[in-house]
């Protein structure tokens, strides 16, 4: 079904965006987040729908042939948090800035990333050893203000 530009499907007496059936997140823009393969829109096969970033805040990159991933956080502005190898590792400096915010004050409520391909002791090992930018380590609500 369609309202406006938005496409939908009644599921079960609610509606959800179509695109979030095949794993594109409500917030994800086409281009940078999603592609499809034959630049038609309207083919909506998961043959056709390739999900280039996955994770909130991570982006992805190519640099000297490399892909990498960049972790960027919205506060008042977009904030880098770090530049990364791994789209894990950038998911996850994402869930730590997040954590670093919370505590510093900043009321706003951040989705965290869910990496369901990670044990638990992986996700703490990274998780303690990724490094996070000191503009967002040293944030201060006030100053800002």
């Amino acid at each position: 079904m369609r309202r406006g530009s938005h496409l939908f499907v009644a599921d079960y007496g609610s509606q959800i965006s179509i695109y979030s059936r095949y794993g594109i997140p409500p917030y994800a823009v086409a281009g940078r987040d999603y592609r499809f393969i034959n630049s038609d829109s309207t083919d909506l096969r998961y043959q056709n729908i390739e999900i280039i970033n996955r994770y909130r805040g991570v982006r992805m990159y190519t640099e000297k042939g490399f892909q990498r991933y960049k972790a960027v956080i919205h506060i008042r502005s977009s904030y880098v948090i770090g530049h990364y190898n791994t789209e894990y590792e950038a998911a996850i400096a994402y869930n730590k800035a997040a954590d670093i915010l919370l505590k510093k004050g900043v009321k706003k409520k951040y989705e965290l990333n869910y990496i369901e391909d990670l044990s638990s002791k992986d996700y703490a090992d990274i998780y303690t050893r990724v490094k996070i930018s000191k503009r967002i380590q040293n944030y201060n609500e006030m100053e800002v203000r």
